[in-house]
C-alpha cells in the first residue's frame, strides 16, 4: 500500500482547492427563497485560524507517532506535549509583545487607571472616606469583561496569554491528579511524611504546614492552583512598578515624596498647633480642623488608626496616598510577591508598619506559605486580619487583610477577573481548612478559651463537602452575580472545567452546541452527528445526516457553550486539552452513544474547520484521535474533496502512518457516494439499445445496424462522484480484495442505470492492465500482468532485474532491501488476484466491447463514404476494430460473470439480460457488413454464435435470450445473415475468393451451386 515518507506535516500535502461534486453541496434554501449556508459558523471560524493550526498539529504528530512504547513512556510523552503547547503559546506571547509592546502597555495602563479612578472615590459601607460624593466618576469595565474595547492585536495577545496559562494549569493538574504509571503515590507520600519527622509540641511551624499539605490532597490542589494564579497574574497583568507609576501620575506628586506619609494632613496639623502654641497632640474631640475643601472634619492625630478611630478624614491628597498604598499592597499579595520584597517596598516608603501588619515581619517562612509564626501558628494573626478587614476604611485595605485572614467577601469587592474571584475563594478555603486542621491536630497550642474568644468563619463548612470543593467553587462562580459573566467566557470555561474536574461535561455540552449550530447542514458529507439521533450508529452513517429540530430537542446547550463552539481559539484549545486527557491519559471513555457522539463532535468540528480551510493534510492526524467507527465516518466524508492524484496518494500514506485502515476509509467513501445516489431513486434500465432498423434495400446489414449515438454517454456529476470514489483504489496498491469488489460494484451500477459513458471512462482509467502493474509492483517488487497465461510462474529474469535495480538504488540511499516473494508465494499472489478480479475482468470486457461497437459505426461510415466517391476504401482501421470486437466476443462467450451473481434477479443476471442480447445482435450486424466489405469468409463468425448458444455448458446464453424475450430476434437475425452468405457471390462488391478459416470453416457449405 502507498506510503508517505516521514516528514513534517506542513510539507506532506498541499490543498488543490478542487470543488466536490454537486452531490455534496452544502447550501440550503430558506422558506423565503434566500440561500443559506449552514456551515457559515465554521466558515467564519476557518477564516480566523492561522499558522498555529500547523504548529499545534506538528506537535500532536510527534506525540502520536513517537515515544509511546509503554504506559510510562506515553505518560511522559503526554506531559512533554503539554509543555510544548505552553512553549508555543509563550513564544507567541513574546512575539506579540515585541510587535505590539507599546500598545499592550498602553492597554494595561488604561486598566490600572480605571482601577485607580474607582479606588480613589469608592467608599466602603460604614466608612468615612473624607471625599465628596460629587468626586465619583464612571468606571470602565475591566480588561477581561471589557475586552471588546481593545484593539484586535491586544485581544490576540490576551488570548495567547490566557492560553499559555491554561497549558500551565493543565500540566499542574495532571501531575497532581494523575501520577506516573508504575509509581505508588501513597508510598511516596509516606516517605515524604517520614522525612518531616514526627510532630511534637515544639515542632517547627513550617514542618506543620508541609505536613498539612502532604496529608490533604485537596489542600495541595488549592496550593497548586493558587500558585498558578499568582504566576498568571505576574505574567499577564501590570507589574508593581507600572502600577506605582500610574499612581504617581494620578496623584500629581512624585513618588519620592511618598516617604513622608500624610504630608498635607501633617502640615495642616502642624500649622494649627503653631497658631495655637500647642506643644502636645491635639485631642480626639478637637473640632476646629477641616479639610481644604471644608467638607469634612480632619483627623487631629497621625497614627495609622486615627481616621478609623476618630471617624474623620485626611486631606484629599493623603487620602489618595493611603488608598494607593493599600492598592499596591493588595496587588503584591495577589501576585504572590515574597513577603521579604513586600517589606522592602514598605520600608522604602517609610511605611514599615504596614509590612509588619501584613505579617511580613515573619521573614523566615518560605514563599507561598501563609503566616504561621508564633505559638498559635498564625491562628491569632489571621483572626486579627479578619477583624482588621471588617474595620478597614477602603476596599483595598479590606481586601489585603481579608486575603491574609482567609475571608472571601471582603476580597470580592475588588475582584475584576475570573482569576481574582477564584483566588479569593481558594485562598479562603485553604486557610479555613488549615485552621480547622490546627484545631483538630494541635489542640494544646490552641486552647478552647482562645478559640471561643476569637472564632472564625469556616469557608469550608459554608461551602459544603471539602472533597468536592473544586467543582462547587466553579459552579458558584458560574452562577454568582459578579462572577458569572467572567466565568462563562470561552477560555475561562475551559480553565473552570479543568479545575472543577468536569472537562468531560464541558466537552459534551460543546459537542451538543456544535450539533445545534449546524443542525441545518443536511449534506451527505456532514461530519457532525447529533447526539439525539439514535440511528447514527446504524444505516444513517452512510446516509443523509439527520438532525433533531430545536423545538423537539431533549438535549440542549446554553448560550455560553455555543459561544465557545464558535470561538476558533478556544475550540482549538479545548480540542487539544481533550486529546491530552482522553488519548494521552485514557480518561473520558464513554460507551453510551449520545455522550460519545457529542464528545467526538468537538474534534470533528475542528476537522471541519481544517476541511473548509483546505488543510486536508492535517485531517488524518485528528481523525486518529476519534473513537472507533467515527474516525472512518469522518475520513470517508473528507475524501470526495481531494481530487488530485498526488494529494490522494499522500492522504493514503498519512492514514497508514497514523494506523488508520485506508481500505476501510475508501470503502466507506464509496458506499456513502453510491448509497446517496441510490437515495435519489435512479431507476435501472430494462434494455440498452444500440441498434437501429435499416431499409429493405440496405442489404449490407441484416435489417439492423449499429446506431451512430449510444445512449448514456454523457457523464453526469453523480457519475463523476462515483468514479472519484473508485479512483482512490489506484493508491491502495497492496490491497487485493476490496479494490476489485468495489470496481465491480461501481461498474454494475453504471451498467444497470445505463451510464455507459461513465462505465467506459472507468475501465479506461482503471483497467486490469493498469491495476496489475500497480499491484504486482507493490506485492512482488516487479511488474507483470497477472492475467497473462503462465503468470503464476515466477519470471527469473524479472526477479533479477528488480534485484539489480534495488542494488543500484540502495547504494545511493539507506532504504531497506525489499523482500521478494518465493515462487510459491508468487503463485499464491497471482491466483488470488486472478480470482478476485475475474468478475471485474468480465465486465471490463463487456464495456470495451460496447466501446468498440461504437467505434465500428464511425469507421463503417467512413468506408461507405469513401466508396460513395469511387475511392478505394482503407479497410485497415475497420479490420483492426473488427478483430478487437471479435476478441471481446470470444472472451464473452468463453466466460461472463461465471464467478459471481449466477442466480436470477441478481445484479449480474440483470446485466446479462440488458446487454448480452444487444451486443450479440450488434455483432451479427458487424459480421455481415464486414463480410460484404472485406471477405465472405468473415460470415462464418455468425455460425460460431449459433454454435455457442447451442452448447450444453452454455445454457445460460439461452436463458439470457429467453429471459429478455429476444430469442426470436436472434433466430431471425441469424437467418438473415445466413441468407446473406448465399448472396455474397451475387452481390456487387462481394469477393469471389473462398478460402478456409483457421479452423477449416468455409462459406461453400451455404452455396447451393457448389460441388463437393
Amino acid at each position: 500500500m502507498a506510503t508517505t515518507p516521514r516528514r513534517s506535516l506542513s510539507a506532506a500535502l498541499q490543498p488543490n482547492g478542487g470543488s466536490p461534486a454537486s452531490l455534496f453541496a452544502s447550501r440550503t434554501t430558506s422558506e423565503n427563497g434566500a440561500t443559506e449556508d449552514p456551515l457559515q459558523p465554521l466558515r467564519a471560524m476557518a477564516d480566523r485560524v492561522g499558522k498555529e493550526v500547523e504548529l499545534f498539529a506538528e506537535r500532536v504528530d510527534q506525540w502520536h507517532t513517537q515515544g509511546n512504547d509503554s504506559d510510562k513512556a506515553r505518560y511522559r510523552n503526554t506531559l512533554r506535549l503539554v509543555e510544548r503547547f505552553k512553549e508555543l503559546a509563550d513564544s507567541t506571547v513574546e512575539e506579540l509583545r515585541e510587535q505590539d509592546g507599546v500598545e499592550n502597555r498602553g492597554e494595561l495602563a488604561k486598566s490600572v487607571r480605571r482601577r485607580i479612578d474607582k479606588m480613589a472615590v469608592e467608599e466602603r459601607p460604614g466608612a468615612a472616606s473624607g471625599l465628596p460624593k460629587s468626586f465619583s466618576t464612571s468606571v470602565i469595565p475591566s480588561l477581561e469583561s471589557g475586552a471588546n474595547t481593545q484593539s484586535s492585536r491586544v485581544q490576540e495577545l490576551r488570548h495567547w496569554q490566557t492560553e499559555a496559562a491554561t497549558w500551565d494549569l493543565l500540566r499542574v493538574l495532571i501531575e497532581h491528579y494523575h501520577p506516573e504509571p508504575g509509581t505508588d503515590p501513597a508510598v511516596e507520600k509516606q516517605a515524604q511524611l517520614d522525612a518531616l519527622g514526627e510532630t511534637y509540641r515544639y515542632s517547627e511551624n513550617n514542618g506543620i504546614w508541609d505536613r498539612f499539605v502532604l496529608q490533604d490532597d485537596v489542600a495541595k490542589e488549592k496550593v497548586l492552583v493558587l500558585r498558578w494564579l499568582e504566576r498568571t497574574a505576574r505574567n499577564s497583568e501590570s507589574d508593581i512598578d507600572s502600577i506605582t507609576q500610574q499612581l504617581e501620575a494620578h496623584s500629581g506628586k512624585a513618588t519620592h515624596v511618598w516617604t513622608s506619609g500624610w504630608l498635607d494632613t501633617k502640615s495642616k496639623i502642624k500649622q494649627l498647633k503653631r497658631l495655637q502654641g500647642a506643644d502636645s497632640a491635639l485631642s480626639d474631640d478637637f473640632t476646629g480642623l477641616r479639610t481644604a475643601d471644608r467638607l469634612h472634619e480632619m483627623v487631629t492625630q497621625l497614627d495609622p488608626d486615627a481616621p478609623a478611630r476618630q471617624k474623620r478624614a485626611l486631606e484629599k491628597s493623603d487620602e489618595f496616598y493611603e488608598r494607593a498604598l493599600w492598592m499596591v499592597c493588595y496587588e503584591m499579595l495577589r501576585r504572590g510577591i515574597p513577603y521579604k520584597d513586600i517589606t522592602e517596598w514598605c520600608k522604602d516608603r517609610s511605611e514599615g508598619w504596614r509590612g509588619v501588619s501584613l505579617g511580613a515581619a515573619d521573614e523566615s517562612r518560605p514563599d507561598g506559605v501563609p503566616n504561621i509564626s508564633g505559638p498559635t501558628m498564625g491562628y491569632l494573626f489571621r483572626r486579627m486580619c479578619f477583624y482588621a478587614a471588617k474595620g478597614a476604611r477602603t476596599q483595598y485595605e479590606a481586601a489585603a487583610y481579608a486575603l491574609l485572614s482567609g475571608d472571601y467577601k471582603e476580597v470580592e469587592e475588588v475582584c475584576r477577573t475570573f482569576d481574582d474571584h477564584l483566588y479569593a475563594r481558594y485562598n479562603a478555603l485553604l486557610l479555613s481548612r488549615f485552621d480547622e486542621y490546627l484545631l483538630k491536630t494541635y489542640p494544646d497550642r490552641l486552647p478552647q478559651s482562645l478559640v471561643q474568644k476569637f472564632g472564625f468563619s469556616d469557608a469550608v463548612a459554608n461551602l459544603g463537602a471539602w472533597e468536592t470543593s473544586h467543582s462547587r467553587v466553579i459552579n458558584l462562580m458560574q452562577q454568582g452575580k459578579d462572577s458569572a459573566a467572567l466565568s462563562l467566557l470561552p477560555m475561562k470555561l475551559i480553565q473552570g472545567g479543568l479545575i472543577g474536574r468536569n472537562l468531560d461535561e464541558l466537552t459534551y455540552k460543546v459537542g451538543v452546541a456544535i450539533a445545534i449550530l449546524l443542525e441545518k447542514d443536511n449534506r451527505a458529507t456532514s461530519l457532525i452527528l447529533d447526539p439525539e439521533d439514535s440511528d447514527t450508529e446504524g444505516s444513517s452513517l452512510l446516509g443523509v445526516r439527520k438532525s433533531v429540530p430545536s423545538d423537539s430537542r431533549k438535549i440542549s446547550a446554553e448560550p455560553h457553550y455555543k459561544a465557545l463552539a464558535s470561538d476558533p481559539h478556544a475550540l482549538r484549545v479545548l480540542v487539544h486539552v481533550f486529546i491530552v486527557l482522553h488519548k494521552g491519559l485514557g480518561l473520558y471513555n464513554r460507551e453510551e452513544h449520545a455522550e460519545r457522539a457529542a464528545l467526538d463532535n468537538v474534534i470533528v468540528a475542528y476537522i471541519e474547520i481544517l476541511r473548509i480551510s483546505k488543510r486536508f493534510y492535517l485531517i488524518p492526524l485528528y481523525a486518529a484521535q476519534l473513537e472507533g467507527d467515527r474516525c472512518y465516518h469522518c475520513l470517508a466524508r473528507i475524501l470526495p474533496e481531494i481530487n488530485d492524484p498526488e494529494e490522494q496518494r499522500n492522504m493514503v500514506g498519512l492514514m497508514e502512518q497514523y494506523k488508520i485502515d485506508p481500505v476501510r476509509v475508501v470503502t466507506e467513501n464509496y458506499l456513502l457516494v453510491s448509497n446517496n445516489i441510490l437515495h435519489k431513486n435512479k431507476a435501472n434500465i430494462e434494455r440498452y439499445s444500440i441498434l437501429e432498423p435499416t431499409q429493405d434495400q440496405d442489404w449490407l446489414w441484416p435489417g439492423k445496424r449499429i446506431q451512430p449515438e449510444f445512449p448514456g454517454m454523457k457523464i453526469e456529476p453523480d457519475d463523476e462522484a462515483v468514479m472519484e470514489s473508485l479512483r482512490w483504489h489506484l493508491h491502495l496498491d497492496k490491497e487485493m480484495d476490496e479494490t476489485f469488489n468495489l470496481l465491480h460494484s461501481g461498474l454494475v451500477h453504471f451498467l444497470l442505470t445505463g451510464r455507459v459513458g461513465a462505465a467506459i471512462q472507468l475501465v479506461e482509467e482503471m483497467n486490469i492492465e493498469r491495476l496489475s502493474a500497480i499491484k504486482t509492483q507493490a506485492l512482488c517488487g516487479y511488474e507483470f500482468n497477472f492475467r497473462d497465461d503462465g503468470a503464476e510462474i515466477q519470471d527469473e529474469e524479472l526477479l533479477r532485474l528488480a534485484s539489480s535495480d534495488h542494488d543500484f538504488t540502495s547504494s545511493r540511499s539507506s532504504r531497506r532491501a525489499p523482500r521478494f516473494p518465493t515462487p510459491a508465494e508468487h503463485a499464491t499472489i497471482v491466483e488470488r488476484l486472478r480470482e478476485n478480479s475475474q468478475s471485474y475482468q468480465d465486465l471490463q470486457n463487456l464495456v470495451f466491447l460496447i466501446r468498440e461497437l461504437r467505434q465500428w459505426r464511425q469507421e463503417e461510415e467512413e468506408v461507405i463514404r469513401q466508396r460513395s466517391v469511387s475511392k478505394k476504401p482503407n479497410l485497415k482501421p475497420l479490420r483492426n476494430t473488427f478483430d478487437t470486437i471479435t476478441d471481446h466476443i470470444d472472451a464473452l462467450t468463453d466466460s461472463f460473470l461465471d464467478t459471481i451473481d449466477p442466480a436470477p434477479q441478481s445484479p449480474g443476471w440483470y446485466v446479462r439480460i440488458i446487454y448480452i442480447p444487444e451486443v450479440i445482435l450488434a455483432y451479427l450486424t458487424v459480421v455481415q457488413a464486414f463480410a460484404y466489405m472485406s471477405s465472405s469468409q468473415v460470415a462464418t463468425k455468425a455460425m460460431d454464435i449459433a454454435t455457442v448458444i447451442a452448447q450444453e455448458d452454455k445454457k445460460w446464453w439461452q436463458g439470457v435470450f429467453l429471459g429478455s424475450k429476444r430469442m426470436s430476434e436472434l433466430v431471425d437475425m441469424l437467418a438473415l445473415v445466413s441468407r446473406a452468405m448465399l448472396r455474397l457471390n451475387e452481390v456487387e462488391g462481394a469477393r469471389k475468393k473462398k478460402t478456409k478459416g483457421v479452423r477449416g470453416e468455409t462459406v461453400r457449405i451455404w452455396d447451393v451451386h457448389s460441388r463437393n
